[in-house]
């Protein structure tokens, strides 16, 4: 398939992919857990946070808004370099940033000079979205998806240790102690990670701005960009309207469960880390479309189950493991295609991909709040069973896509 813009050119040969590199592909894993989880820091730490500058909770909370911001523009504006400029001398620059703004996170006298200092955190640290097509270049073809499903695995640990570790430390050592901790975790990751890189010669491209521009353009005239960017973007609004919304049901009138009880459920999302390698094998084998549709199908079951979780909590917990299952298959699968379909620009095909994934969350965490004000939390969970049907939707041009396009 011929691409949109012109694909970046290397001025020396590009790295054997045959070897495994098993090591590097670990390293790759690690460093992607330790550095998302830098977006993450602040959301166990608010009480911390808000203690310790003598603000209110929900003023503390423009710590995590700037992180999550911060990460969007990142994932916009940074990762689309990953296709023109070598990958080494670019992780090396943004694990320096965010070393830097982790340490001066530490030593922040004022809560606005935190909430910077985390905006440029999270814009720096989306070394995870550079090393996951680079990956996919590096693997050999017939394990890219298994390697892609581990980068996927480091990266679900970093979230879901983040909230747990980070929380655990802060209540131990202090708020500050949690962004040193993650300062060395990041520094040292990352170094060996850059380490272990195959060198590359000089990559030449269009320009910056130009670059930026092809993003929209990519997105108009590839239709399986399209296909999986509605396909996981659905699927993930539906995880983040429950997911957003859950721990009022776990805190609510029927459990009376403590916020760091209702913390610890999300432990269960490792389900989905359990179950990624499966799913990796399965689409180098067979291709990543049934795995998209295994991911509805689990998404949809998940509605049902949290239906039932407003009195039952073994139902509670189904729905969490089968709805982090799902969202964890749909990335793998719908991101595994993309980086296949789209081979010369696979970084700002990523781009284009998160960017409208994290809208879609981010809109559809937004309205369950509202919803379940409106509606209770049977309300939401129609929700997400509505944005899994929608994904469901898109699945049959997705198909016939494939069918006349096969790599």
């Amino acid at each position: 398939m011929s691409s949109p813009v012109v694909a970046p050119r290397s001025v020396a040969a590009t790295p054997a992919r045959g070897s495994a590199r098993p090591l590097l592909f670990l390293a790759m894993a690690v460093c992607s857990g330790a550095t998302v989880a830098n977006v993450y820091l602040a959301q166990p730490l608010l009480a911390l946070l808000a203690g310790g500058f003598g603000a209110s909770r929900s003023a503390a909370g423009v710590v995590v808004t700037c992180a999550q911001f911060g990460y969007a523009a990142g994932i916009l504006l940074l990762v689309p370099l990953g296709d023109v400029r070598r990958r080494r001398p670019l992780l090396g620059a943004l694990l320096a940033v965010t070393v830097a703004m982790l340490l001066a996170a530490a030593a922040a006298p004022g809560l606005a000079v935190l909430a910077a200092a985390t905006a440029l955190i999270g814009g720096a640290t989306v070394i995870p979205q550079v090393l996951v097509p680079l990956a996919a270049e590096l693997a050999p073809p017939e394990r890219r998806a298994s390697v892609v499903a581990n980068v996927q695995i480091g990266l679900l640990t970093g979230i879901v240790g983040s909230r747990v570790v980070g929380g655990a430390v802060g209540q131990l050592l202090g708020w500050r102690a949690v962004y040193l901790l993650a300062a060395a975790l990041t520094a040292v990751a990352g170094a060996v990670t850059v380490r272990l890189l195959p060198a590359e010669g000089e990559r030449t491209g269009p320009r910056y701005t130009s670059l930026l521009a092809s993003l929209p353009r990519l997105l108009r005239e590839q239709p399986a960009l399209r296909h999986s960017s509605l396909l996981h973007g659905a699927l993930f609004g539906a995880y983040s309207a429950t997911w957003t919304t859950l721990v009022l049901v776990l805190t609510g009138r029927h459990y009376h469960f403590s916020s760091a009880v209702a913390g610890l459920f999300g432990l269960l999302g490792l389900a989905g880390a359990v179950a990624a390698p499966w799913a990796g094998r399965f689409i180098d084998r067979r291709g990543p479309l049934p795995i998209a549709a295994a991911a509805l199908l689990l998404t949809l079951l998940s509605a049902g189950a949290y239906a039932l979780g407003s009195s039952r909590l073994v139902a509670v917990i189904l729905g969490i493991v089968l709805a982090n299952v799902g969202v964890q298959w749909s990335q793998l699968a719908n991101q595994a295609r993309v980086l296949a379909h789209l081979p010369d620009v696979r970084s700002r095909a990523n781009t284009v991909f998160m960017v409208i994934v994290f809208l879609c969350g981010a809109v559809a965490a937004a309205a369950s709040t509202a919803c379940y004000g409106a509606f209770g939390w049977g309300g939401v969970c129609a929700v997400q069973a509505a944005l899994a049907l929608a994904g469901l939707l898109v699945l049959p041009a997705a198909y016939r896509y494939d069918s006349n396009n096969h790599h």
